[in-house]
């Protein structure tokens, strides 16, 4: 009797196993989603902009004798089609650093596509995905010229930080 006990639970668990295979499977929805904000960086002599500084001495042009410099090309990279670039002062004043009170104004302009605007109001330019994509037509240069030639100003030293902003266009 004890056999055919054994015997018989063993069928059972044999069978019982079987039939486990037998039940569909369970499923699981999984809801993925991402998140991707807008990003620009700021590049210049094919660098990003580390930090949030650029030093642009203005030296005297030889031709005009005017404090004035031209940079080479910025470039925005990112994940968004376009940026405005604008300069949030409203106007660029170069005061005397040591001993006078004496300042210089100079005048900001972007130069996009060949043609030079003003640094005050917004300008649109392309963003670029990588910044080996850069070329003429889609860097931006900054110029800085001042309102009178160099003779004009005191001896002595003239300084400011302007603040240049770059923001994604959605």
């Amino acid at each position: 009797m004890k056999n055919n006990f054994i015997v018989g639970s063993g069928m059972v668990v044999l069978l019982w196993s079987q039939m486990a295979f037998c039940i569909p499977n369970s499923q699981v929805s999984l809801d993925i989603a991402a998140e991707s904000v807008a990003r620009v960086a700021l590049y210049y002599e094919g660098k990003p902009v580390d930090g949030d500084q650029i030093d642009f001495p203005l030296p005297i042009n030889g031709n005009s004798q005017k404090f004035e410099k031209t940079s080479t090309f910025f470039y925005v990279v990112g994940n968004v089609p376009q940026a405005n670039i604008v300069f949030s002062d409203n106007q660029f004043v170069l005061p005397q650093t040591i001993g006078g009170d004496d300042k210089i104004i100079l005048t900001g302009s972007f130069i996009f596509n060949q043609k030079e605007s003003d640094a005050t109001t917004p300008l649109r330019i392309p963003v670029i995905n990588n910044i080996s994509q850069g070329t003429i037509r889609n860097g931006i240069k900054i110029k800085f010229i001042s309102q009178k030639t160099a003779g004009f100003y005191k001896k002595g030293d003239y300084a400011n930080t302007f603040t240049l902003t770059v923001a994604p266009v959605i």
